[in-house]
C-alpha cells in the first residue's frame, strides 16, 4: 500500500495511523509513504520506521506566475509518481489530502490501481474534490463532507488517530485532579493570537488570585518569547514548544482551546475533553468554521469567531465549567459521543473488503 500526501501533521498523522492498521490487518503487507520533501512528512513519516518516495508537487491557484510554477510541479510529479508505482507496485494507494497527494493519487487512478480517499475537514479540499471522480471510495472525518462528494461514494468513518494516542485515551482517568487546567494548543506551528489570549487569561487568573492554570503549546517560533513572559511576570502557564505526543498533555487539562483542525478534534473527542473552538479565520473554504460547527452540535463545547473570541469571553467559558462540574462533564460526554477510536481500522476494513469484491482475493 502507498500513502500519498502530506504538508502538515493534519494529513500525516491520518496517514500514519491508517499504515499501522493496515499493517495490524495485512502482517504480511509492506506499506510506504509519497509526499515532498518540505513537508511534514519528510521527518515525521521516517521517524515511524516507514519508507517514503518524494515526488514534486505544487498549488495551482489562479493565473499568475504562482500557478505556472505549481503547474509545472505537479507534471514532474506526475512522471516522478508513475516511476515510483511502477518500482512500488502497490495493491492499493490511499490519498490523506494535500496537493502533495495529487500526482500519486492521478497516476495510480490511470494505472488502474485501487484509490481510496480520507478526508479530514467538513469541507473537502480541493485535492479530494477532484480525485473523488476517480476513487472506489472516500472515507470523510465529518458529515458535512459527504455533500462535497458523487453520492454513494463517501461514508462517514471519522478521522484515524494513532494506536498510541487511542491507547492513551481509553488509559486515562476520566478525573483530572485540581487544579482546573486549560490545555490551549495552536497547532504544530503555533498560534499568535492563541498565545496571545492565554497570556492574557493568564494575567487575569493571577491578578485575582485563582486557582486556574494553564498548558500552552507555543509553536516553536513563539516558545522563546511566550516563556520569557511567563518567567517575566509569574504567569500560572506551563509551555511546550511542539510535541507529537500530544496525549500526555490532554491526559493532565480539564479542557481545551484550540483551533478547530480536523485531527486536533478527534484527538480531544477521544479523551473527552469540553472544548472552545476558535476557528482560524483564513482557513480554506472556512472549514474550520465547519468543522467546529459540528463538532459542537454534538454538545463537546463552543466555538467562537476569532473577532469575538477576547480573553475575557474564553476566560469566563472556562470558568463556567470549574464552577459547574455538570456542565463540563454534560461537555465530554459530547466529545466522547464523537469521537471515533476505531476509525482507522474500520477505513482499512473497508478499503479491503473493497478489494476483495473487484478482484477476489487477499491483497497486500
Amino acid at each position: 500500500m502507498i500513502i500519498a500526501g502530506g504538508g502538515t501533521g493534519g494529513h500525516v498523522y491520518p496517514g500514519i495511523a491508517l499504515a499501522e492498521a493496515f499493517l495490524a490487518q495485512c502482517p504480511g503487507g509492506s506499506v510506504s509513504f509519497v509526499g515532498t520533501e518540505r513537508g511534514h512528512e519528510a521527518k515525521a513519516v521516517p521517524a515511524r520506521g516507514f519508507e517514503i518516495d518524494f515526488v514534486p508537487s505544487g498549488q495551482i491557484r489562479g493565473m499568475g506566475l504562482e500557478a505556472v510554477g505549481g503547474a509545472v510541479s505537479m507534471v514532474k510529479g506526475m512522471f516522478a509518481a508513475s516511476s515510483v508505482l511502477r518500482r512500488r507496485r502497490p495493491d492499493l494507494v490511499f490519498g490523506v489530502g494535500g496537493y502533495a497527494s495529487v500526482p500519486v493519487a492521478l497516476m495510480a487512478a490511470v494505472s488502474g490501481v485501487p484509490l481510496f480517499l480520507q478526508e479530514q475537514n467538513a469541507v473537502p479540499g480541493r485535492s479530494n474534490r477532484i480525485l473523488a471522480r476517480m476513487a472506489t471510495k472516500v472515507y470523510a472525518g465529518f458529515e458535512g463532507a459527504l455533500a462535497g462528494f458523487p453520492a454513494g461514494r463517501a461514508e462517514v468513518t471519522g478521522n484515524p488517530v494513532r494506536r498510541e494516542i487511542v491507547a492513551a485515551a481509553a488509559a486515562c482517568p476520566s478525573e483530572v485532579p485540581p487544579p482546573f487546567t486549560v490545555l490551549a494548543i495552536g497547532g504544530s506551528q503555533g498560534a499568535r493570537a492563541i498565545n496571545g489570549r492565554v497570556l492574557d487569561m493568564a494575567r487575569s487568573v493571577r491578578r485575582d488570585g485563582l486557582a486556574m492554570r494553564f498548558l500552552l503549546q507555543t509553536g516553536t517560533r513563539e516558545y522563546d518569547a511566550v516563556t520569557q513572559s511567563i518567567a517575566a511576570e509569574g504567569l500560572p502557564v506551563e509551555a511546550v514548544a511542539f510535541t507529537d505526543r500530544i496525549d500526555t498533555l490532554f491526559a493532565r487539562c480539564h479542557a481545551v482551546l484550540m483551533r478547530a483542525g480536523a485531527l486536533s478534534i478527534a484527538e480531544a473527542a477521544l479523551f473527552g475533553k469540553p472544548c472552545v473552538l476558535v476557528p482560524y479565520p483564513f482557513a480554506a473554504d472556512g472549514h474550520q468554521d465547519k468543522n467546529a460547527a459540528e463538532f459542537c452540535a454534538a454538545g463537546a463545547g463552543v466555538w467562537i469567531r476569532e473577532p469575538e473570541a477576547t480573553p475575557e469571553k474564553l476566560l469566563a467559558l472556562f470558568a463556567g465549567w470549574e464552577n459547574d462540574p455538570a456542565a463540563a462533564r454534560s461537555a465530554a460526554a459530547g466529545a466522547i459521543g464523537f469521537s471515533r477510536p476505531d476509525a482507522a481500522v474500520s477505513i482499512i476494513a473497508s478499503a479491503l473488503r473493497a478489494l476483495d469484491a473487484r478482484a477476489g482475493g487477499a491483497h497486500v
